[in-house]
């Protein structure tokens, strides 16, 4: 389990990076905060579903956990942004 704090410091975040069948990596949610009156869409919140578990939706496979690493940081901060402003990412 890997635990991400915000770059604005306010909320905690953490995800199980999880390798694939194919040696891929997927990163799931564990834990988030609410998206409050925002939308919770997919598609807006870049999330997909496998069972009724939340992972994130990542254009290109991810083979490294440092890479997956990263991707959780910009997700996490783009979401936190998404969360404050409404400003989709």
């Amino acid at each position: 389990m890997i635990s991400y704090r915000t770059r604005d410091g306010e909320e905690d975040y953490r995800f199980s990076i999880e390798r694939q069948p194919d040696g891929t990596l997927r990163i799931y949610i564990a834990s988030q905060p609410s998206y409050n009156s925002r939308s919770e869409a997919g598609h807006i919140t870049h999330r997909l579903t496998d069972g009724d578990r939340k992972y994130i939706c990542w254009d290109s496979p991810i083979r490294s956990k440092e890479d997956a690493k990263r991707i959780i940081a910009l997700w996490a901060d783009s979401t936190q942004s998404y969360r404050k402003t409404g400003r989709t990412f």
